[in-house]
């Protein structure tokens, strides 16, 4: 079961790491808490806690690891050239991760009535000013299935579907 982020990242910011790395990247912010899950909506991996620094236009991830937090080298942002990062909007989120699978179950089928998931992962995060649980699968036919949930309210933001050997939107909204 995944720690809430709220709680994570309030021991992260108690972290002696995570306070000298903000010192020395005082223009970053929180961008996204990511996992791995498998097609039974187990968690693979702890949430990975990602920040954005403006000045290097790189993001660090945080994790932990055996109760304590690791950084992972600094990487390049996975967006779109005319995308902005934005901070994730915590305080915005009122649907927990637990509910979230919940909508997702409930909708899969209504979205994506032909697919059969594989493993896939969930982000936490702020896209045009919206927060979403966004979550994608790959399915058993070699799609990306994707279906973004409020955190407010619990409802369906977008759903889509990308087939992998075409390489391009098969259904979109």
């Amino acid at each position: 079961m995944l720690v809430p982020p709220k709680e994570l990242l309030e021991k992260l910011e108690k972290d002696s790491i995570h306070q000298q790395w903000i010192k020395s990247h005082p223009e970053s912010f929180l961008t996204h808490f990511f996992c791995q899950l498998d097609n039974k909506f187990n968690s693979k991996s702890s949430w990975e806690i990602g920040y954005y620094d403006t000045n290097t236009k790189k993001i660090s991830v945080f994790l932990e690891q055996n109760d304590q937090f690791l950084i992972k080298p600094e990487d390049d942002v996975f967006k779109k050239e005319t995308d902005k990062v934005e901070g994730l909007k915590l305080d915005e989120v009122k649907i927990n991760v637990e509910k979230s699978i919940e909508i997702f179950k409930e909708n899969f089928p209504k979205y994506f009535p032909q697919e059969i998931i594989g493993d896939g992962f969930l982000i936490l995060q702020t896209i045009k000013d919206k927060t979403f649980w966004n979550f994608t699968y790959i399915t058993k036919r070699l799609k990306f299935v994707n279906l973004k949930i409020s955190v407010e309210d619990g409802s369906i933001e977008s759903h889509e579907t990308v087939d992998l050997i075409d390489k391009g939107p098969v259904n979109k909204q």
